[in-house]
């Protein structure tokens, strides 16, 4: 297992799946394809991490159903490049990340989780928060707070499980909790920008004015939106 890993957490961007909240603006279908276009930013952003800084290992965590296999679907169309695919594992949220990260902790130095409803996401702010958990022998969170009260950031030198555990997931409360549990915890916090996610339709128009101020992000979600 190499040093360091990124990890993406992902769905297959199937109708009535993803961005369900967008379909009374998009539809199911366009909801479903919009969200493919984030999956391949996400790519993008993660193969101009691996340029910046050579060696990062590319993971793809999938929440798939119950019934479902990594088999079921074309992972490398929706995702392409050099990604490890795997399935998500745990009973809810928080034990995912868990598993996820402690899957690469188990034989790396440092990992980095992102979600994939952050298409315009720099991958200048991946680089900050690998650096951040590069210097230092103490155990270290790298967080990158969400404008919605949760994160889209979590990274980490030392396997944590700790931080996941008591964590109100699904409200507005999880950044700040997670901050009160790395400090009851002892461990060091290094914090990134926050970034808005996109679930709402107010959510989609920020993120077309983002774009709109910079032609450099976010290709093909760029070109649907347009």
């Amino acid at each position: 297992m190499p040093a360091e890993s990124l990890i993406l957490f992902a769905k297959p961007p199937r109708a009535g799946r993803v961005k369900t909240r967008l379909a009374q603006n998009l539809g199911r279908e366009g909801a479903a394809h919009l969200y493919a276009c984030f999956l391949r930013d996400a790519a993008g952003t993660a193969r101009a991490l691996c340029d910046a800084r050579p060696g990062v290992s590319l993971v793809c965590e999938w929440a798939l159903e119950e019934a479902e296999s990594l088999g079921d679907f074309p992972l490398a169309d929706y995702l392409p490049g050099a990604f490890l695919h795997r399935m998500q594992t745990g009973a809810d949220l928080g034990a995912r990340m868990a598993a996820a990260l402690g899957r690469c902790l188990a034989f790396g130095r440092r990992a980095v989780l992102i979600g994939t409803d952050f298409p315009d996401l720099p991958h200048e702010v991946l680089i900050d928060a690998f650096e951040k958990l590069e210097y230092g022998d103490e155990p270290t969170v790298a967080l990158g707070p969400a404008a919605d009260g949760g994160y889209y950031l979590i990274g980490m030198n030392r396997f944590l499980p700790e931080i996941f555990t008591g964590i109100p997931w699904s409200t507005g409360e999880v950044f700040p909790h997670t901050m009160e549990k790395a400090a009851a915890l002892g461990v060091g916090t290094a914090l990134l920008p926050e970034w808005r996610d996109v679930d709402e339709a107010d959510d989609l128009e920020a993120l077309k004015g983002r774009l709109s101020r910079d032609s450099s992000r976010a290709r093909h979600t760029r070109e649907y939106l347009r």
